[in-house]
């Protein structure tokens, strides 16, 4: 990422999902360069084959690879709940990473598990607007506030079921007053549009 000649951000939108898209659209409508592909082998990790050399094209509900003929054919929604839950339009258990973006710009880029349908583990990866970097305040500064209530997001939803994510449509509900930021710059229908890109891209990695 470093080596990239664009800002961060413009791979960060890609990231954990299928980026062909990205590939191809360099700008609209114009690819990556010849010289860009050939610089790809360099970054290839391998490829997925199955035992005859073929490639590997997962089956529903399978993170990686395929699963051996007899137990794909024995599965079923009564037997795998996780196959269950996608068909329900549920989201399944894993770890999940999203993005809210405004002009181009990302603003709030987060992560989280899920267990049984409850946050675990929400974290900011990025959070910032305007070009302040809200992660790297400190005590004293005039946004700090700002940060304080985003962190208590965090931690007010850990545990909470995923559903819980509509009440920062309220921020008051969830969050404190603190030096008369309720009306946070930072506002909390960003982190929930960043909760739901991440629910919408699927699961990053599996439990």
């Amino acid at each position: 990422m470093p080596n990239h000649p664009t800002e961060e951000e413009v791979l960060l939108e890609w990231c954990g999902r299928e980026s062909t898209e990205g590939w191809d659209n360099k700008r609209p409508g114009v690819p990556h360069s010849p010289r860009a592909e050939a610089m790809l082998e360099r970054y290839l990790i391998g490829r997925l084959v199955d035992d005859t050399g073929e490639p590997l094209e997962p089956g529903p509900g399978e993170p990686t690879g395929a699963m051996p003929e007899r137990q794909a054919e024995a599965m079923s929604p009564a037997q795998d709940e996780r196959l269950a839950r996608a068909l329900l339009g549920l989201p399944l258990d894993g770890h999940y990473r999203g993005v809210f973006t405004d002009r181009g710009s990302i603003q709030v880029n987060i992560t989280f598990d899920l267990r049984d349908g409850h946050i675990e583990s929400l974290a900011y990866r990025y959070l910032a607007y305007r070009g302040v970097d809200y992660l790297a305040l400190e005590e004293g500064d005039e946004l700090y506030p700002v940060m304080l209530q985003h962190r208590q997001i965090a931690e007010r939803l850990e545990g909470a079921p995923i559903t819980r994510i509509f009440a920062l449509y309220e921020p008051a509900s969830l969050v404190d007053d603190i030096d008369g930021y309720s009306g946070a710059t930072l506002r909390g229908a960003k982190v929930i549009s960043a909760i739901r890109d991440a629910l919408n891209r699927g699961v990053y990695a599996w439990p």
